[in-house]
C-alpha cells in the first residue's frame, strides 16, 4: 500500500508519518516538502519513506500517481492573505490531484466547528476544505479535531518571565483539547483502512482527547512541570481582537480573533460543540504528558 502525506512537514503530518511506518502492514509513504532539507532524518533514513519536493499551493508539483490513499492537512497561514481564499486554492490543487492519479481514499484533518460557513474565523479554513474535497476520493474522512494540546507551547515564550497568558476565558471555562500524537495514530489507522466500507460518505467525526480542560488546569500543569509559580494572565474576551493585532498582521489576526471568540462562553462551538450526530472519538494522551514535553524540550 502507498500513502501520500501532503505537506508532511507539520505536526499532524509527521506523527501520522510515524505511526504508519512503524506499522506491521509495511505501507511505502510519500511525503511532500516545499524545502527537503525540512525532513527529517528519522524518515530520511527509513527505505519505505519518500520525500518529494511539492508545494499545495501549485498544483502542477503534485502527482499522487500509484498512492492507494492521501493523508491532508490543510496548512496554517500567518501571511496578510485570507485564509479561506488560500484554503480553497490548496483545497482545489489537492482535489485535482488526487482525482487524477484515481486515488481510493482520502483523509483530511479538519477541526471541530468545520460544519459551519460563518463565525468561526480561521476554522473557516476547514470549513472551505470539507467543501471542496468532500467528493474528491470514493472514500473521504473528515477528522474534526478539538483545541491541539500542543498550542500551549506558544507560552513557552513567556514563562521565563514568570508568566503564562490565556485567551481562554473564562479561567474554569472547559475545551476539548486533542494531543497530536493521537491525531497522527487515529489517522493513520483511518488512512490503512482504505478499501473498507465507510458508515457515510464523507464519513465525518469529532476528535477529542480524554477529557476537556481548562486554563486553570493547564495553569497548574506548567507549575508543576517547572516547579516554579507562575502567573496567569487572561486575555478577555473584549481584548482578543487587540492581542492577535499584535502578533499576526491585520487579516489573519481578525480571523483568529473572531475563531477564540467562537470557543468561549455563548461562542458558536460553545452553544453547539459537538454537532456531528454525537460521532466523537477519543485520544488517550493527557495533557500533562504534552505539557511536560513542552516544558523538558524548551
Amino acid at each position: 500500500m502507498q500513502i501520500t502525506v501532503v505537506p508532511a512537514s507539520p505536526r499532524t503530518g509527521q506523527a501520522a508519518i510515524r505511526t504508519l511506518l512503524a506499522d506491521a502492514s509495511n505501507p511505502t509513504i510519500k511525503g511532500y516538502y516545499r524545502d527537503l532539507a525540512k525532513v527529517p532524518a528519522e524518515f530520511k533514513s527509513n527505505p519505505r519513506f519518500e520525500a518529494v519536493q511539492g508545494d499545495v499551493d501549485d498544483g502542477a508539483t503534485l502527482d499522487f500517481s500509484g498512492s492507494d490513499a492521501v493523508f491532508h492537512i490543510t496548512p496554517p497561514l500567518y501571511e496578510n492573505t485570507d485564509v479561506v481564499e488560500r484554503a480553497r486554492l490548496v483545497s482545489e490543487n489537492v482535489k485535482a490531484a488526487i482525482k487524477k492519479a484515481s486515488v481510493k481514499r482520502l483523509v483530511l484533518v479538519s477541526s471541530m466547528g468545520a460544519q459551519y460557513g460563518h463565525g468561526t474565523g480561521e476554522i473557516l479554513s476547514n470549513h472551505e476544505a470539507e467543501v471542496v474535497l468532500q467528493n474528491a476520493a470514493p472514500e473521504v474522512v473528515f477528522v474534526r479535531c478539538g483545541f491541539f494540546m500542543e498550542n500551549w507551547g506558544m507560552g513557552l515564550e513567556t514563562l521565563a518571565e514568570g508568566f503564562l497568558y490565556t485567551t481562554l476565558t473564562p479561567i474554569d471555562h472547559p475545551l476539548p483539547m486533542i494531543a497530536v500524537k493521537d491525531i497522527g495514530t487515529i489517522c493513520a489507522a483511518e488512512v490503512l483502512a482504505t478499501g473498507t466500507p465507510l458508515p457515510a460518505n464523507p464519513h465525518i467525526f469529532e476528535l477529542h482527547g480524554p477529557r476537556p480542560y481548562t486554563a486553570s488546569e493547564v495553569h497548574k500543569l506548567f507549575e508543576e512541570a517547572t516547579g516554579k509559580s507562575i502567573e496567569l494572565r487572561p486575555v478577555p474576551k473584549e481584548g482578543l481582537d487587540a492581542f492577535y493585532a499584535a502578533v499576526f498582521p491585520p487579516l489573519v489576526a481578525g480571523y483568529y480573533a473572531e475563531m477564540n471568540k467562537s470557543y468561549l462562553p455563548g461562542g458558536i462551538l460553545d452553544v453547539n460543540p459537538e454537532p456531528t450526530e454525537g460521532k466523537t472519538r477519543y485520544g488517550t494522551t493527557e495533557l500533562r504528558e504534552v505539557v511536560e514535553k513542552l516544558v523538558a524540550g524548551a
